[in-house]
C-alpha cells in the first residue's frame, strides 16, 4: 500500500472508539491514511499491539501518561518485550498543566529521562507530551542527547519550536485544531519545513472543540497548514510524508 498520509499520533485504542472503531479505521485506510496509535496506559498497551496485528496500516507506539509515572517499570518492561513490534516510544514526557506539585514534577522528569535513555538504547523514535512544559521538555531532551524526537501537539512558544527544529533536529506534529488555534498557527510558521509532521491526536484536538476527532481529519490539518505556509497542498503533502518516513524508519 502506498499511503497518502500518516497520522503520526492518535489513540485508536481509547474507549471513545469502542462503538465504531472498525468503521473509523476502515474509513481511514480506504483514504490511504496510515496511523500510529499511541497506547499510554497499562490497560491499553495490549490493545495497541492487537490493532497492529489486525490491520495493515496501523502502527503502535507504547508510552505512559506523565501522571502515571508509578507504572514506569511495567511500561519499560512492556516496551522491551515488544520493541520489534512497535515503531516508537511514547507518548511520554512532562505535564505541568495537571501537575503543580514540585516533587511530582521531579518524579515525572526522572521517569522521562529513563524513557529517553530507553529510546536511545532501542534506537526508536520518542513521542513527547509536554503540556505547559515545552521548554523544560526540550531542555531535558537536549541534556540527554536524545535522538529521533517527535514533539506531539506542542503548546509552548513558537520560538522554542524554532530552535528545537532547526538547531536540535526535533520533529513537530500539527493537529486539526490548527484551524482554531492561533498558537498552533504560529507554530506552523516557526517549524523547519523538513521537521513538520501531521497528527490528529484523535479522539481530541479536532477541528471543532468538543466534537470527537478521527484520523480522516488529517486532511483538515494539511489544508490549513498549506494555507498558512502558502504552499501547494499536494507538494506539501509529499514533503510531510518524506519527513514522516525519515523519522519513522520502521514504516514502509
Amino acid at each position: 500500500m502506498t499511503w497518502r498520509f500518516i497520522d503520526t499520533h492518535c489513540h485508536l485504542e481509547q474507549t471513545e472508539f469502542n462503538h465504531d472503531r472498525a468503521a473509523i479505521i476502515k474509513n481511514a485506510l480506504d483514504s490511504k491514511i496510515a496511523m500510529i496509535t499511541s497506547a499510554i496506559s497499562e490497560d491499553s498497551w495490549n490493545s495497541g499491539i492487537e490493532l497492529t496485528e489486525k490491520y495493515d496500516g496501523i502502527f503502535t507506539s507504547i508510552g505512559l501518561d506523565p501522571t502515571g509515572y508509578e507504572k514506569c517499570e511495567n511500561a519499560i518492561g512492556f516496551i522491551k518485550q515488544y520493541s520489534s513490534d512497535i515503531v516508537s516510544i511514547g507518548e511520554v514526557g512532562l505535564d505541568h498543566y495537571r501537575t503543580r506539585d514540585h516533587l511530582e514534577r521531579d518524579r515525572q522528569e526522572e521517569v522521562f529521562r529513563r524513557f529517553i535513555k530507553l529510546s536511545i538504547e532501542l534506537n526508536l523514535p520518542i513521542q513527547i507530551h509536554s503540556r505547559s512544559a515545552g521548554k523544560k521538555a526540550i531542555d531535558v531532551l537536549d541534556d540527554m542527547s536524545a535522538g529521533a524526537v517527535h514533539m506531539h501537539a506542542f503548546d509552548g512558544k513558537s520560538s522554542y519550536a524554532r530552535t528545537a527544529s532547526r538547531d536540535l533536529g526535533y520533529y513537530f506534529s500539527i493537529p486539526p485544531s490548527v484551524v482554531r488555534s492561533p498558537q498552533k498557527q504560529k507554530l506552523v510558521k516557526a517549524i523547519d519545513l523538513e521537521k513538520l509532521l501531521l497528527e490528529t491526536d484523535s479522539p481530541v484536538l479536532g477541528p471543532e472543540r468538543g466534537v470527537r476527532n478521527n484520523p480522516n481529519n488529517i486532511r483538515v490539518a494539511l489544508q490549513k497548514v498549506s494555507e498558512i505556509l502558502g504552499r501547494d497542498e499536494e507538494e506539501l503533502r509529499k514533503i510531510i510524508m518524506e519527513n514522516t518516513l525519515r523519522l519513522y524508519t520502521k514504516i514502509r
